[in-house]
């Protein structure tokens, strides 16, 4: 994975001697770790070598060391220092933790790999239970999202379809009537904002040409037609997918 170019001096504010944020440390730190800065099973620099390189009191560093540490990166011993927890222990759908994962510049392909794949096993099923489900305000909302894609393939504003696109599958998993589902509605607003973002800025026409299969899914929920909205669904995320693969933004299933 390329390294975002993230300095200790990213992480301090412009006004010199002043403590950094608790957020700009967390950002650095967090960044160190997914990047693989800090190897998995490493342990960090003593605090007092942290709090000289950063320029930061120790209340802020404790903050964000305690913040990395709910977030399942690190563990914090006694007498064995802070280290690096194994990946399979981080809260991969934490929105920090995804942007960390995705480096400044360009696109982390195995992340938007395993995101797409993950789209493909809930999206559908979340559909098909909508189809049954969704009272008349939650079709709408539905239904306002998908009038709001129009407006920005209309306008060609790329802003605008991200977030109405979000919107819409958003609007799905709120219909399901599964709390569990919609207990997602953070992580998987993170998720699809790093597989769209990547896909719309670099090809609207495909943002366009995709609003039909949006449609098919919008209709079949209308019409409580629950194999038809799984089905549109798995088009739409087919659909997606071999734009995303011709960027190379995603990996080819295998």
């Amino acid at each position: 994975m390329e390294k975002p170019n993230i300095t200790a001096q990213s992480a301090m504010r412009a006004a010199g001697g002043r403590p950094a944020k608790v957020s700009e440390v967390l950002e650095l730190l967090g960044r160190r770790v997914v990047t693989g800065d800090y190897a998995v099973g490493e342990t960090l620099p003593v605090e007092k070598e942290l709090i000289e390189e950063l320029s930061v009191s120790r209340t802020t560093l404790r903050e964000a060391i305690k913040t990395l540490t709910a977030l399942g990166l690190l563990e914090v011993r006694t007498r064995h220092g802070t280290r690096v927890r194994p990946r399979q222990d981080w809260s991969l759908l934490s929105r920090d933790v995804l942007r960390w994962m995705q480096p400044v510049e360009g696109v982390n392909v195995e992340l938007s790999s395993a995101i797409d794949e993950a789209r493909e096993v809930f999206e559908p099923a979340a559909c098909a239970l909508a189809a049954v489900r969704a009272d008349r305000r939650e079709i709408t909302r539905i239904r306002l999202a998908y009038e709001a894609m129009e407006r920005a393939a209309e306008n060609d504003d790329v802003e605008a379809a991200i977030q109405a696109d979000k919107d819409f599958h958003l609007a799905i998993l709120a219909a399901t009537g599964n709390p569990i589902l919609e207990a997602f509605d953070t992580a998987i607003d993170a998720v699809l904002g790093l597989l769209f973002k990547a896909a719309i800025e670099r090809h609207m026409e495909s943002f366009r040409k995709n609003l039909a299969n949006h449609l098919r899914v919008l209709e079949a929920i209308e019409q409580r037609r629950p194999e038809e909205a799984r089905q549109a669904m798995l088009d739409m995320i087919g659909f997606t997918r071999r734009n995303l693969e011709n960027y190379q933004i995603i990996k080819p299933i295998s």
